[in-house]
């Protein structure tokens, strides 16, 4: 049987491209998890921001003058959402702020409520049980988690 020949021209040109296709893909998905994560944290302390639960607030020194935010009811029992969750809980809603790249490929962030040592730690799992503010602010945020991804990448794979 004869021989046959091949020669192939352009391969150094070729992984050169898919070389830069894979770093556009790397920068595209670290963007894209970086405004996941913002979208997320807003969802989540949108959902911290709810109806006040008293209307009126009498003077004091420490409070200032009357405050009536002329609601009906004037009063939310007990039964209902939280109210507004302020101070170091909404403050402790936090990303990642450098995501650590994976061996295997991409990166991993994360949205979250305090660190291991955070002053949050003994009430945001009683919170969160009482009224759930994480995981619907995560669900509310997955539509717009999913168009930033199919942007994403189709930017980086033109």
């Amino acid at each position: 049987m004869g021989e046959l020949g091949i020669v192939v021209r352009g391969a150094k040109d070729c992984e050169a491209a898919l070389t830069a296709m894979d770093a556009r893909i790397n920068v595209a998905t670290l963007k894209a998890l970086k405004a996941s994560q913002t979208a997320a944290k807003a969802a989540v302390k949108s959902a911290m921001r709810g109806r006040p639960r008293w209307d009126h607030r009498g003077k004091s020194k420490r409070t200032g003058p009357d405050v009536s935010l002329h609601l009906t009811p004037h009063h939310v029992s007990k039964g209902g959402g939280p109210g507004k969750l302020t101070g170091r809980l909404y403050g402790a809603v936090g990303v990642v702020k450098r995501p650590k790249p994976l061996p295997e490929g991409g990166f991993k962030g994360g949205v979250g409520c305090g660190g291991k040592d955070s002053v949050t730690n003994n009430y945001r799992t009683v919170i969160e049980a009482q009224y759930p503010y994480m995981k619907p602010g995560i669900k509310k945020a997955e539509p717009k988690m999913a168009v930033v991804w199919q942007a994403a990448w189709a930017k980086a794979i033109r």
